[in-house]
C-alpha cells in the first residue's frame, strides 16, 4: 500500500472512526484502524464489536493495500500535522510498520494484518429511509438527557426509536427515561419508515448519530430488528441495537392535569441554580410554592441552612408545595427553546407535565420528590 492524501480528509474520516475506539480493548485488533486503500479512494473503518464507523476520502493511491494500525495514535500525529499538508502512506517492512510521512515528519507504525478485523458494516434487509440531520438531531437531542446510567436495565440506558399513529397520522418518535423523568420527541414519519421495526439505540450510537447530523444535510438510516446504519456523504456508522423490550412508557404520561404554571424560563433556570446551592448534596431537592401569580423557591440542608427566591408566574389555581430535583429541571430547561416554561400538575405527589409552548411535537414528564 502507498498513498499521499491531504491533511483535512484524513483528520475527517478519522475523528469519526477514533470515537468509537476502546482506549483499553483486551483484543488488540478493536484497538486499530483499518485503512484500505484502492480505486484513489482511503477507507477507514473502526468498531469496538458493538458500532462501527467507516470513512471514504479522496486519495492519490499508487499501490493499493489493506492494513491496520493503532486508531488513537495514527489520529493524535494526522491531526498535529500542520494544516495544509499531505500526508503520505507507506507499508514497510513486509507489512509490519506503516510509514507516515509529512514535510520533513516522518513516523513508522506497528500493523496488524486485517484478515481478523470484523466486519460489522454489512447489514441485510430492514427499511430504509432519507431523514434531514435537523430532524434525526431533534429527535436525539430532545430525549437523551431522560436515559439511565443503570447498567442493570440496559433498556432504559438508550433511546427508544419507533412509529406510532396519532390522531391519523403517521410519526416517528423518540422516547427516554430513566424512572424519574421521561422525554419524548415526534416529527412527521419519513417516507418510506412506516414499517419500521421498533428499536433500542445504545447510548453510544446516539452519541456518534448526532456528531454525524451536526456535519451532514441528509442521512440515511436502514433499521432491522439487529441493527441501524445512518449513512451520509462520506461517513458510514453501522451499530447493534439493544436487544430488549421497551416498557410501555404511555402509562406514565399524564392524561389529567388540569392546573397549569407558566414562568420565564430563563428566570426560572437561574433561580433554580441559585437555590439550589444550598439543597441537600444527595437530592439535590428543591421545593416548589406555586401561589397566585408567583412562584417560590426555597431549599435547604441538613447544616440548617436555607435559600428561597420567588418569580414570577401565571398561576390561578389553589396554593400547591411540590418538590423536584434541581438537576432534572435543568436538563428539561435546557431543551426548551422558547422563552417560557409550562408546568400542569394533578396534585403534589403525581408526575408532573412539562411543555415547551413554542414545540408541542416535545414532551417532558418528571416525578416529584418529598420535601
Amino acid at each position: 500500500m502507498q498513498l499521499s492524501i491531504s491533511r483535512e480528509t484524513f483528520v475527517r474520516a478519522l475523528r469519526h472512526t477514533s470515537n468509537v475506539v476502546e482506549k483499553r480493548s483486551t483484543i488488540a485488533i478493536l484497538g486499530n484502524v483499518r485503512l484500505h486503500a484502492q480505486n484513489n479512494r482511503l477507507e477507514t473503518t473502526a468498531t469496538d464489536n458493538d458500532i462501527a464507523v467507516q470513512g471514504t476520502a479522496e486519495a492519490f493511491v499508487d499501490k493499493p493495500g489493506t492494513t491496520t494500525v493503532g486508531a488513537l495514535k495514527l489520529f493524535e500525529i494526522i491531526n498535529k500535522i500542520p494544516e495544509g499538508s499531505m500526508v503520505g502512506l507507506e507499508l514497510a517492512d513486509g507489512g509490519s510498520r506503516l510509514t507516515v510521512t509529512a514535510g520533513k515528519s516522518k513516523f513508522s507504525l506497528a500493523t496488524l494484518g486485517a484478515e481478523a478485523f470484523p466486519d460489522m458494516t454489512k447489514i441485510s434487509g430492514g427499511t430504509s429511509f432519507t431523514l434531514s440531520a435537523v430532524n434525526l438531531k431533534k429527535l436525539l437531542d430532545r430525549v437523551q438527557f431522560a436515559t439511565s446510567a443503570d447498567e442493570t436495565r440496559a433498556y432504559l440506558t438508550g433511546v427508544y426509536l419507533h412509529v406510532i399513529q396519532a390522531d391519523g397520522q403517521a410519526l416517528l418518535r423518540t422516547v427516554a427515561t430513566d424512572g424519574h423523568r421521561l422525554a419524548k420527541a415526534d416529527i412527521p414519519c419519513p417516507e418510506g419508515a412506516e414499517d419500521m421495526p421498533a428499536v433500542i439505540l445504545p447510548r453510544k450510537c446516539v452519541n456518534e448519530l448526532k456528531k454525524l447530523a451536526d456535519e451532514s444535510k441528509d442521512i440515511k438510516l436502514t433499521i432491522t430488528d439487529k441493527k441501524i446504519q445512518a449513512e451520509a456523504t462520506d461517513i458510514t456508522l453501522t451499530s447493534k441495537v439493544i436487544d430488549a423490550t421497551y416498557p410501555d412508557y404511555d402509562r406514565v404520561i399524564p392524561k389529567d392535569n388540569p392546573t397549569s404554571l407558566t414562568v420565564t424560563r430563563r428566570s426560572l433556570l437561574q433561580a433554580v441554580e441559585r437555590v439550589s446551592i444550598l439543597s441537600h448534596e444527595k437530592t439535590r431537592s428543591v421545593r416548589f410554592n406555586a401561589l397566585e401569580n408567583a412562584l417560590a423557591l426555597s431549599a435547604n440542608n441538613p447544616d440548617q441552612e436555607n435559600a428561597s427566591e420567588e418569580v414570577k408566574a401565571d398561576y390561578a389555581g389553589t396554593p400547591l408545595e411540590i418538590g423536584f430535583n434541581a438537576r432534572y429541571l435543568a436538563d428539561i430547561g435546557s431543551q426548551v427553546g422558547g422563552d417560557d416554561i409550562v408546568f400542569y400538575f394533578k396534585d403534589a405527589s403525581s408526575p408532573v407535565l412539562v411543555k415547551d409552548p413554542t414545540d408541542l411535537t416535545t414532551t417532558f414528564v418528571v416525578m416529584p420528590m418529598r420535601v
